[in-house]
């Protein structure tokens, strides 16, 4: 995972060309164009974050991005799927039952929950997406669970990053925008980029 970008430049220039992209014809609609776009950022993000060494894998195993919450968010996808991050393979992948596994009043009691929760770990980013009816109510509890894990967590609603996730989305000014935890990062033993960093709206040390 050593390929990555080093003229933030370029980056910069491929950041704000997802912050205004208009989505296809055919998808005019705001929230699929608003998911294309984040789909863009995390695609872009992952060049900018460091796993840990001892969770390297070899050169043909993939990177997978693990999708929570709204199952069309995992189709905004498509158009970077056949792409390569890092000259590794992309598999986007959406993680349903969360809500029957969370219908309990202590959801570790659940065996489905525990297994959802081992499925979430295979996954080097998830997405925790809330803009349906399935809506991930108690993301501080999954990320709790996944504390110490390298998974880079990514959301989309106010005081994400309070409950511990990592990467945050915003909107501001009709663009899309994100902020950083970096104190959760540390804690899952993610390294990011100083040049990540300074593109954030928002930095927790």
């Amino acid at each position: 995972m050593n390929n990555r970008i080093k003229n933030p430049a370029v980056f910069l220039i491929i950041f704000l060309w997802a912050a205004v992209a208009p989505a296809k014809a055919e998808d005019d609609s705001t929230a699929h164009k608003e998911h294309q776009i984040k789909a863009a950022f995390l695609y872009n993000i992952i060049n900018f974050v460091e796993w840990p060494e001892e969770t390297k894998e070899d050169a043909d195993k993939p990177i997978i991005i693990g999708v929570i919450g709204n199952e069309q968010f995992s189709q905004a996808f498509t158009a970077i799927k056949d792409k390569q991050i890092k000259n590794r393979k992309v598999i986007v992948k959406y993680i349903a039952g969360f809500e029957e596994a969370n219908d309990k009043s202590n959801p570790k009691d659940n065996p489905d929950w525990k297994r959802k929760i081992a499925e979430l770990k295979k996954c080097h980013l998830l997405m925790f997406c809330s803009h349906d009816t399935k809506e991930i109510k108690n993301a501080a509890e999954v990320i709790k669970e996944l504390s110490g894990s390298p998974i880079l967590t990514a959301g989309e609603t106010s005081g994400f990053l309070e409950k511990g996730g990592i990467i945050n989305f915003l909107l501001e000014d009709k663009k899309v925008r994100f902020e950083i935890n970096l104190a959760s990062a540390k804690r899952s033993q993610l390294k990011i980029s100083v040049k990540l960093l300074k593109l954030a709206k928002r930095v927790i040390e």
